[in-house]
């Protein structure tokens, strides 16, 4: 007897990586220079150099740049005086990044987006107001209510990939995990969203430009499209609706 489709409510889209491919450039622009700009602004350190090298140390065991700051604040490895505030880190990357030169919007992928009839929410690591900005270079600002973008200061001091975290945005909104569908491309995040029971699509990239600031490029997080996991595989999200033209029905059918 086949089983009933799987009728999902929800979709929760990851941002950077997944929302715009991770070889486009702006990921390495933003956690490379930029950061490292802002933690010898901010946070005192003497060389651009000695700042990536905490930073990305701690990023490889939380996952988030504003996790990874406030857990090495914690514990004593900032300059001598410096205080974090993830605000400040926001509004750093909100106002100084170079959004126009990496980000174009896919306006097919947004038209997609606007005709669909399932709540769309954004769930990310990253600081909200940064988070907000790049909704925006997108084109998609419009297509996620403020009540449905999450970023990680809503979550703290969980992130992605805990349990926690994914919690605290299903009670917010309002749903199960059984009807979402968890839109990714780190490998750790799609492990625990399918734990919880969503349906999952890996988002793997397009394969072309500097993947290597990705977080689906660090151990353990490379993407494998044969994790069971992993429900579908797509390059980037424009191949979305092609992927699953299920979505579009009345009522939309995951598969």
């Amino acid at each position: 007897m086949a089983s009933s489709p799987h009728r999902p409510s929800t979709l929760i889209f990851d941002v950077d990586d997944t929302l715009y491919d991770v070889g486009n450039g702006f990921t390495a622009h933003r956690n490379g220079d930029a950061v490292a700009e802002f933690m010898v602004t901010h946070l005192m350190f003497p060389t651009r150099a000695s700042a990536l090298e905490l930073r990305n140390e701690y990023f490889a065991r939380y996952h988030s740049t504003v996790k990874a700051l406030t857990a090495a604040e914690a514990d004593g490895r900032l300059p001598e005086g410096a205080h974090f505030e993830a605000e400040q880190l926001a509004h750093w990357w909100a106002t100084k990044l170079a959004f126009d030169r990496y980000i174009t919007p896919d306006t097919d992928f947004v038209s997609d987006l606007a005709e669909l009839q399932l709540q769309l929410v954004a769930f990310s690591n990253s600081p909200r107001q940064y988070c907000i900005r790049t909704l925006e270079a997108l084109g998609l600002r419009q297509l996620f209510t403020d009540d449905r973008v999450f970023a990680v200061d809503d979550v703290m001091p969980s992130c992605k990939p805990e349990a926690a975290a994914f919690e605290k945005v299903l009670n917010a909104v309002g749903v199960l995990p059984e009807s979402c569908v968890m839109i990714e491309d780190s490998m750790k995040n799609i492990r625990a969203a399918k734990a919880l029971g969503m349906k999952t699509v890996l988002v793997s990239g397009l394969g072309s430009g500097d993947s290597s600031a990705g977080e689906a490029t660090k151990a353990g997080d490379i993407p494998e499209i044969d994790d069971p996991s992993v429900d579908v595989c797509i390059p980037g999200c424009g191949q979305l609706r092609k992927a699953l033209p299920g979505l579009w029905q009345n009522p939309p059918v995951f598969g």
